[in-house]
């Protein structure tokens, strides 16, 4: 089911109408009674079936579908009823990645402006620069209903001019709020309106904004869309690759790898397998000096999370860890990564209360170098070109770091350390025993023929002189010997 809407009936709508209350407790009571027969369940109670692989079917159970979206058919100033269903929409529309990925697929270009705008139970995808993001602060009563306190509006201008309003739960953290901005930007969500949408920064609405921001740009959208979230694709050697630092918002350092980073850890791990080891190490600058990476006073990864960098050492353990999720799995092309840990030559360090010059790292990998010996008592040399992902906390299993001073091993302990992503970790192979062999035995028979030929050359040499003298004698005799009479 679908429906068509031009813009141009919504463009002389006003927005901003504020929550009535006819009193503290009779209004609160009254608004969340209509609230929730609107909605037919308090934000955030899922349903206990199981999500459907059909788009279709999904926003039927989630109740978020075209026929339950008819408040946004009228043609009224953006109201309660309206923000109401939107807050339904954004609380219900996260499915697991492997469906959001096939569903992204098949989403539709969003509309040329000026041309119709069409609506339904489709995805529609957007592409090109952010020009403005600020947060919509909820009310009290609302905000409680709906689980969450504000949303943020992503302005983004298309490739091919059309307007597009993006509510997202948090845009990156990277753009600044409440002013103008150019960034590269893309989203895939699911279309509402057209026409006037929530307004963030206008009076009456939230918060009054703060003395530095500027109004919502004045100029109307083509369409309101919802979506999970905003992707924000720098200019940098790893945003080339696709990889959007949004997700680097939720990555905590020093702790483990938790929930919040699970999303960013299969976004790098899956650029890396677009990308060439020679490129990383070249946009690296070679190999990487990791003292910034180890020191924490330094806060290295605030600013260069993402970063590339190149890791030489010696790796004492390489695991095959298996990928369970199909979502990952299609990302990485893959049903495993490699963890290893890369013991690095430092200067001396002083590592509780313990000196060293040896530090490990940890790089995650799509694939080691073909007859690499893997395992987790292992010493070979590898070099991995990858991207900083960030200060990751995890416990040595009685990993031996001593150092050239004769330090005792380090058993029992935790460690924080950088963590790499790289597509493969590069086996620095030593020279064969028969690779040896063969050296020598070519250097052998390259010495005997020299001798050979200097023997020869000398014999050839010696013939030739005593030839020459030989000659020298015989033209120094008189052409007739006379002998005396008798």
């Amino acid at each position: 089911m679908t429906r068509s809407l031009h813009k141009s009936s919504f463009h002389q709508l006003k927005s901003g109408v504020g929550l009535v209350c006819c009193s503290r407790c009779v209004g609160a009571g009254l608004l969340l009674v209509a609230f929730v027969v609107a909605t037919g369940t308090v934000f955030g109670q899922e349903a206990a079936t199981k999500p459907s692989a059909d788009l279709g079917s999904f926003l039927v159970l989630k109740g978020i579908d075209l026929s339950r979206r008819g408040v946004f058919d009228a043609e009224t100033p953006w109201n309660d009823d309206k923000e109401r269903m939107l807050l339904r929409v954004l609380t219900r529309m996260a499915a697991p990645a492997n469906l959001a990925v096939a569903w992204a697929a098949d989403a539709v270009d969003v509309a040329a402006r000026g041309s119709e705008t069409v609506l339904g139970d489709r995805l529609v995808r957007v592409r090109g620069r952010a020009t403005f993001v600020a947060t919509r602060q909820l009310p009290t009563v609302l905000a409680e209903l709906a689980g969450r306190d504000r949303y943020d509006v992503v302005r983004i201008v298309d490739e091919r001019g059309a307007v597009v309003d993006v509510v997202t739960p948090r845009a990156p953290l990277a753009w600044r709020r409440g002013v103008a901005i150019d960034e590269t930007a893309a989203a895939v969500g699911l279309p509402l309106m057209a026409g006037v949408g929530p307004q963030p920064n206008a009076a009456g609405v939230g918060p009054q904004p703060d003395a530095a921001a500027e109004p919502w740009p004045a100029a109307a959208h083509d369409l309101l869309l919802v979506a999970t979230g905003v992707e924000y694709t720098p200019p940098t050697p790893l945003g080339r690759l696709g990889m959007d630092y949004g997700l680097f918002d939720t990555v905590v350092d020093d702790r483990k790898l938790e929930p919040g980073d699970t999303d960013a850890f299969w976004g790098v791990m899956a650029a890396t397998c677009r990308a060439r080891p020679a490129e990383i190490a070249r946009a690296a600058g070679g190999r990487t000096d990791i003292l910034p990476l180890i020191d924490p006073a330094q806060k290295w990864f605030a600013s260069h999370r993402g970063d590339p960098v190149v890791i030489e050492g010696v790796a004492r353990s390489a695991r095959r860890i298996t990928i369970d999720d199909p979502g990952p799995r299609t990302a990485v092309g893959g049903d495993h990564y490699w963890e290893l840990e890369i013991f690095v030559d430092t200067p001396l360090l002083e590592v509780n209360g313990r000196q060293q010059d040896r530090y490990p790292i940890v790089c995650c990998v799509r694939t080691v170098t073909e007859g690499m010996p893997t395992g987790d008592t292992i010493s070979e040399r590898v070099r991995v070109p990858g991207f900083a992902f960030k200060r990751y906390s995890y416990p040595l299993r009685d990993a031996l770091i001593t150092s050239s001073l004769g330090d005792s091993e380090i058993k029992g302990e935790r460690m924080s350390t950088p963590l790499v992503i790289g597509p493969i970790a590069e086996w620095q192979q030593p020279p064969s025993a028969k690779g040896a062999s063969d050296l020598l035995f070519l250097i052998f028979t390259g010495i005997i023929g020299v001798l050979a030929l200097l023997m020869v050359f000398s014999s050839w040499s010696t013939h030739r002189q005593l030839a020459q003298a030989e000659r020298l004698r015989r033209a120094a005799m008189p052409d007739r010997l006379e002998l005396p009479n008798e």
